[in-house]
């Protein structure tokens, strides 16, 4: 049997409201779900806990040589971790599709299978993928995922054979005790902040020498900001699933508060105790539903 359909925003709000009893109401209610009511209920769930499993995001980058500072991602909330990728098999690839990429005609290593593949420029920069099989006579190594970009003759890779956790320290330590700019292969970063979202400096400055002028791949795992979510992105697609019920009951209720219904105390205590309950089980270390009890008589 096929999966569900995940639900979309217009599937949350549409059955909030139908729930209320308004199913036949103007479309400026639906309208006012959207816009309003859905933002309100992030709000909620953010205002209570903003480190929740759901909200656990990756992104990729590529550093450039000489450059050390670089922006977070968009919807950047809070620390996990900072990892440098570093690799000996580089080159430029000869081709690529949807899940497989033809590494250089000058390639020699074989023992590739499990590593990491990471685009460092050209089409599909900083996509990575693990090799799942590789053809030597041919050179063309099998992705675990479907490229999201599908690499090319411009692609150039590197496979992955070494992570370095970076340490965060504070940036004011940045310039401690330096008598000359230190390059290299970073070591640290230090978070700063900016107008917008929040920058970071790599530290050495990122390089490798002027002949070689790849990047160092970064892993960059961090608790997205649930306020900054696209609401029609991947992520927040999930979320609808994950917190389904919850989402609707918050329209549910927010319609009746409205509507001036006098429904809307009780759907409120309802809504507010869904919220606990889910905050409760998202967050690390304090799922009660993993918790086992046992007792001795």
């Amino acid at each position: 049997m096929a999966a569900p359909t995940a639900p979309t925003l217009a599937i949350i709000t549409t059955e909030g409201i139908k729930k209320a009893g308004y199913g036949n109401a103007a479309s400026s209610l639906l309208t006012r779900s959207q816009d309003e009511w859905i933002e309100e209920i992030k709000n909620d769930i953010w205002t209570l806990s903003k480190k929740l499993k759901s909200l656990y995001a990756t992104s990729f980058a590529v550093t450039t040589n000489g450059v050390e500072k670089y922006s977070y991602p968009t919807d950047f909330s809070s620390e996990m971790s900072i990892t440098l990728m570093t690799g000996s098999v580089t080159g430029t690839a000869q081709a690529g599709a949807a899940t497989t990429i033809t590494l250089a005609a000058a390639n020699t290593a074989s023992d590739l299978i499990g590593k990491e593949i990471m685009i460092l420029s050209g089409t599909g920069s900083a996509q990575i993928n693990q090799i799942t099989a590789f053809v030597a006579s041919t050179n063309v190594a099998t992705v675990n995922d479907t490229w999201s970009t599908n690499p090319d003759s411009t692609s150039v890779y590197m496979v992955v054979d070494k992570y370095k956790d970076l340490q965060q320290t504070p940036v004011w330590r940045h310039n401690s005790g330096r008598t000359s700019p230190e390059r290299g292969e970073p070591t640290h970063f230090f978070p700063i902040g900016d107008s917008d979202n929040g920058e970071f400096i790599l530290f050495p400055t990122p390089f490798r020498s002027a002949s070689d002028t790849n990047g160092y791949g970064i892993r960059h795992q961090y608790y997205a900001d649930l306020l900054r979510v696209d609401l029609t992105s991947t992520l927040m697609t999930t979320l609808y699933r994950r917190w389904r019920s919850l989402f609707i009951q918050g329209v549910k209720y927010k319609c009746l508060e409205d509507l001036d219904d006098n429904r809307q105390t009780q759907e409120a205590q309802k809504y507010r105790g869904d919220l606990n309950a889910m905050i409760v089980r998202e967050a690390y270390g304090v799922d009660l539903s993993n918790l086992n009890i046992s007792v001795e008589g």
